[in-house]
C-alpha cells in the first residue's frame, strides 16, 4: 500500500469516522495527458511531463490528480482501451507511472486512474478472440482442447453481449452475429454479469493499485446496465467492496451524467463520490445563480444536496465542478469575463466536498464544439514552445486565451493566482472538505451564505452575487475571516458590519 509521509500527516488530522482517512485533501485536478506537457519533444504530452510540472500542481494546493485514460488505444482520447495493464508508449511506460505515483506521494497528492469498465476497444485481444470464435460451432465436448476453435468454450465470447438479434452492431467476420455497444462500434460493451470478467476487472484494479494508484474514476456508470439504476447500483456496490478488499484506503469517484434523483440513488452503492452534474456547466445551478444574482437560493440548494448525499452514505463526499473534457469549457459560457470566471471558481471551490478543476480552467482556457477542441494543449506560454504539445489532430477551433500561464504567474490579479488563493483557503478548513452544511439567511437575495461544520470546526462562507455593494451586521460567532476579491475590492469590516463589494466573498472561521 502506498502511503506517503506527507499524506499520513494530513490524514492524522482527520477524525476517525468511517472511511474519512481515504479522502483527498484539497481539490482534484483533471489532466488529459497528451495535451498537458511534452517532456520528450514528440508533440504529445506524457507522464514525465506531468512529473516535471509537479511544482506547478503543488502551487494549486490540489489534493488529487485524475488522469484520463493513458492505456494503449486506437483513439486519441484513449477511452477505448486495448490493454488495461499498460501505458500507451507515446505517453510513457509503467516505470513512468510509478515515478509519477511517487512524485504525487511526496506532495501528499492522491493519484486517480480513469478506469473504463463499461466497454473495451474493438481492438482488445478479448474482443478479437471472441470474434474469431463466433462463426465456429460448439464442439459438443465437456472439455475443449482448443477453446479458440469452439464458440461455446472460448471464455471471451461471454465477456461481451453477442446475439443474433439484428439492429445492433454487426460482428465483423461472423455473419448473423451482432453485439451491443453504447458508444459506437469501436467500443463493444462488456457483459458485467460474467463472473470471469468481473474477476478480470478486479485484477486490473489490483494491478494499478500495486503500481501506485490511490483510486479510480469510473466512466459512464449509468451505461453498465443501460439506465437500470438498481442494477448499476448493485454492480457499483460489488466493485467498491472488491476494490476496498484489495486496498481499504482506495478512493472511488464515478461519472453519472444524470439528474439529482439518479445520482442520489447511486450513492447507496457505497462509492465515495459522484460528479455533481446538476451544479455544473452552462445551465447548472452555479451559473444560473450567477445569472439571477440569487445567492440565497443557491445556498439552500447546496445544503439540500449535501445533506441528501450524507443521509444516503455518511462517508460520501460530493464532487462539484464547472466543466470537464466532455463539456464546453467554463471560460466560454462565462464569456471569458475575468470577474465571472473568478466568481464561478469561488462558488464551486468553496463548496464542501471534493471539487475538481479541469486542466487549463485555472488560466481561462477555451474550447467547445467537437471533443478535440475541449482537449486543446495547456497554454503554458505564448513565447516559449518547449513543452507545448500539439493539439489533437482533428481539432477545428483555436485557443482564444491570450494570457498564458507564464504571463499570469507575475500578475497578482490574474485568474491563475485567484485560483491559487481560493484553493489554498479551502484546504485550510477541514469543514469545507468533510463538513455538513446549513444555509444561512443574511437578509439579501444576492448573498450566498452557508456554514459548514465538522466536529469542533466550522466555516461560514459568504459570497455576494450582485453588482452592488452589500452590508450586513456581524452576528455570527466565527471571529476571523479571509476575504477574496474578484476585481472590485475586498470585503471589509467596520463598526461590526461586513461590507461586501460586488461579486466578492469571504470565509469566517
Amino acid at each position: 500500500m502506498r502511503r506517503g509521509l506527507a499524506l499520513l500527516l494530513l490524514l492524522c488530522l482527520l477524525p476517525l469516522n468511517g472511511l474519512a482517512e481515504a479522502f483527498p485533501q484539497g481539490a482534484g485536478y483533471q489532466i488529459f495527458t497528451p495535451s498537458y506537457y511534452d517532456a520528450d519533444g514528440d508533440g504529445l504530452g506524457d507522464l514525465q511531463g506531468i512529473i516535471l510540472k509537479m511544482p506547478y500542481l503543488d502551487s494549486l494546493s490540489i489534493g488529487a490528480l485524475w488522469l484520463t485514460p493513458f492505456f494503449p488505444s486506437p483513439s486519441y482520447h484513449h477511452y477505448d482501451v486495448a490493454d488495461y495493464r499498460a501505458v500507451d508508449p507515446a505517453l510513457g511506460t509503467l516505470d513512468d507511472f510509478k515515478a509519477l505515483a511517487k512524485a504525487c506521494e511526496a506532495k501528499g497528492i492522491m493519484l486517480i486512474v480513469d478506469l473504463v469498465i463499461n466497454h473495451s476497444s474493438s481492438q482488445h485481444p478479448w474482443f478479437l478472440s471472441a470474434l474469431n470464435s463466433l462463426p465456429l460451432d460448439p464442439c459438443g465436448q465437456e472439455e475443449c482442447a482448443d477453446p479458440r476453435r469452439c464458440r461455446a468454450h472460448n471464455p471471451y465470447v461471454a465477456y461481451y453481449h453477442f446475439s443474433r438479434e439484428a439492429g445492433q452492431h454487426p460482428a465483423p467476420g461472423a455473419e448473423g452475429w451482432y453485439y451491443q455497444s453504447s458508444f459506437g462500434c469501436h467500443m463493444p460493451d462488456f457483459n458485467l454479469e460474467n463472473p470471469a470478467l468481473r474477476e478480470e476487472l478486479l485484477g486490473i484494479a489490483s494491478f494499478w493499485l500495486e503500481m501506485g494508484a490511490d483510486g479510480f474514476r469510473l466512466d459512464a456508470v449509468t451505461h453498465f446496465y443501460e439506465e437500470n439504476t438498481a442494477k448499476n447500483t448493485a454492480f457499483l456496490r460489488w466493485f467498491s467492496d472488491g476494490v476496498k478488499g484489495i486496498q481499504p484506503e482506495a478512493y472511488l469517484i464515478a461519472e453519472a451524467w444524470k439528474g439529482q434523483g439518479t445520482i442520489l440513488a447511486l450513492y447507496e452503492s457505497g462509492v465515495a463520490s459522484f460528479f455533481n452534474f446538476p451544479f455544473a456547466g452552462a445551465d447548472g445551478a452555479i451559473v444560473q445563480a450567477m445569472r439571477d444574482q440569487d445567492g440565497a437560493t443557491l445556498a439552500i440548494k447546496a445544503a439540500a444536496w449535501q445533506n441528501s448525499i450524507l443521509a444516503l452514505n455518511p462517508d460520501a463526499m460530493d464532487a462539484p465542478f464547472l466543466s470537464n473534457h466532455d463539456m464546453g469549457r467554463s471560460a466560454g459560457f462565462l464569456r471569458m469575463d475575468p470577474q465571472k470566471m473568478k466568481q464561478a471558481a469561488a462558488l464551486c471551490l468553496m463548496l464542501p466536498g471534493f471539487p475538481f478543476v479541469y486542466y487549463g480552467e485555472e488560466i481561462g482556457m477555451t474550447g467547445s464544439g467537437r471533443d478535440e477542441n475541449k482537449r486543446l494543449p495547456m497554454l503554458w506560454s505564448r513565447s516559449v514552445s518547449a513543452g507545448m504539445p500539439d493539439p489533437p489532430w482533428d481539432f477545428d477551433q483555436a485557443q482564444r486565451l491570450k494570457d498564458a500561464a507564464d504571463t499570469q504567474e507575475g500578475d497578482p490579479g490574474s485568474l491563475l493566482n485567484f485560483y491559487r488563493h481560493i484553493l489554498a483557503l479551502r484546504r485550510e478548513h477541514p469543514a469545507l472538505q468533510r463538513g455538513t452544511i446549513q444555509a444561512v439567511d443574511l437578509g439579501h437575495k444576492a448573498l450566498m451564505a452557508y456554514r459548514a461544520r465538522m466536529d469542533d470546526s466550522s466555516a461560514l462562507v459568504i459570497q455576494n452575487l450582485s453588482g452592488e455593494s452589500l452590508k450586513v451586521p456581524v452576528t455570527w460567532p466565527e471571529a476571523r475571516f479571509s476575504p477574496w476579491d474578484t476585481g472590485q475590492g475586498l470585503p471589509e469590516i467596520h463598526d461590526n458590519a461586513l461590507t461586501l463589494p460586488p461579486f466578492s466573498g469571504c470565509v469566517w472561521y
